[in-house]
């Protein structure tokens, strides 16, 4: 979820309280500390720290008490024994873990993926209930913040919006599911690993994504659906990405087993001449490929046009390989296609590794693994 919405919500749980320290203070410090765990990008500088931090240890509900203890600590005008009405300090560090988790559940309910479960576990959970920004969630904040912070039934209002639309989302999302997986079971098509990913104003708009068997190889469909699960438009087909040939290439590298436990579906094509690396590898029969997958699009012909107005729009995250038959390579017995060289890049946030030789995936030391570092 974005830091507005994040923000937003932190100052509407802040107001919709009955009583509150008398400072000024008080619905900023409960905006900052909503928006906080996104805080893990100021320690990103390449683009695969952004998918091994993002989301990850300071979204963790086991680092939870401890996040919130350093942002009790922060948020010292809540209880200055100078402010009036204030609080004690075991309620302000209850008021940030509150935030902490507040902002878990907004960023749990998109399709991004979020670690949890740090150090634990390193699944990305995504419950696909809203869009990447929903108006229709974040509006309502902003005008609550601005127009009802007075009127404290109001607030509460807005405050159970903050949890009844994305949980409404999430049943819509597993409604959209059912349905079509029996229209497509009646279609005699044989699909599997089927997904519903929120559009924009996803109450109305839909995507569904599918694997499905073609004649050379596995595909990927991609089809817009309307409120009542109906498609809106053709069907978009895409190559997938072998599962064998990911599964070589992550066991090879690092950052290609980083990026493809991220993806959703990943899919393949032939890589741009422009991308190439600029210097050839003089390796027979080497060639170029791009993955990513299709989360961040739109079945939407207007949203895309909006998307396309971005800085540097392009495929929000990519990876680039350039691989060869290992039968190329002298004595190369044990791998079906040998990785010579990676990219990754991720255009909106302008994170570019260039391109690269691979990094063996080795186990985590200590101290990578009770930050989530893998």
């Amino acid at each position: 979820m974005d830091p507005i919405t994040h923000a937003a919500s932190g100052a509407v749980a802040m107001l919709a309280l009955p009583r509150r320290p008398l400072t000024r203070w008080a619905v900023p410090l409960a905006a900052l500390a909503a928006a906080s765990p996104d805080l893990d990008l100021v320690f990103v500088s390449t683009p695969l720290q952004f998918l091994l931090l993002h989301r990850g240890i300071t979204h963790s509900l086991a680092a939870m008490p401890i996040l919130g203890l350093l942002l009790a600590l922060c948020c010292y005008p809540l209880w200055r024994s100078t402010t009036p009405g204030r609080w004690n300090f075991g309620k302000v560090w209850l008021l940030t873990c509150a935030m902490v988790l507040l902002h878990i559940w907004l960023d749990v309910v998109t399709t991004y993926g979020t670690m949890i479960f740090l150090p634990f576990s390193h699944e990305r959970v995504r419950l696909n209930g809203v869009f990447i920004i929903d108006l229709l969630l974040t509006l309502p904040l902003l005008w609550a913040v601005w127009r009802w912070r007075r009127k404290r039934g109001l607030m509460l209002l807005a405050l159970a919006w903050v949890f009844v639309y994305p949980a409404t989302g999430v049943g819509l999302n597993a409604w959209h599911a059912a349905q079509a997986e029996a229209r497509l079971r009646a279609e005699n098509r044989q699909v599997s690993h089927l997904t519903i990913l929120p559009d924009a104003f996803s109450p109305f708009f839909w995507r569904v994504l599918f694997e499905e068997q073609g004649p050379d190889g596995m595909l990927v469909h991609e089809q817009s659906l309307n409120a009542l699960g109906r498609p809106r438009a053709p069907e978009t087909t895409h190559q997938a990405a072998p599962a064998r040939l990911t599964a070589e290439l992550s066991r090879q590298s690092v950052t290609c087993e980083t990026f493809f436990q991220f993806t959703l579906l990943p899919v393949m094509t032939p890589l741009r001449p422009e991308d190439a690396p600029k210097a050839p590898s003089g390796v027979q029969d080497a060639q170029n490929l791009l993955f990513y997958d299709l989360r961040f699009g739109s079945g939407l012909a207007f949203v895309r046009k909006i998307m396309a107005l971005r800085p540097h729009a392009d495929i929000p995250f990519q990876l680039m390989v350039e691989v060869a038959p290992a039968q190329a390579q002298s004595g190369a017995k044990t791998a079906d296609m040998l990785l010579l060289r990676q990219r990754l890049r991720f255009s909106d946030s302008r994170r570019d590794s260039h391109w690269q030789l691979p990094r063996v995936p080795r186990p985590p030391s200590l101290a990578e693994w009770l930050v989530g570092l893998r």
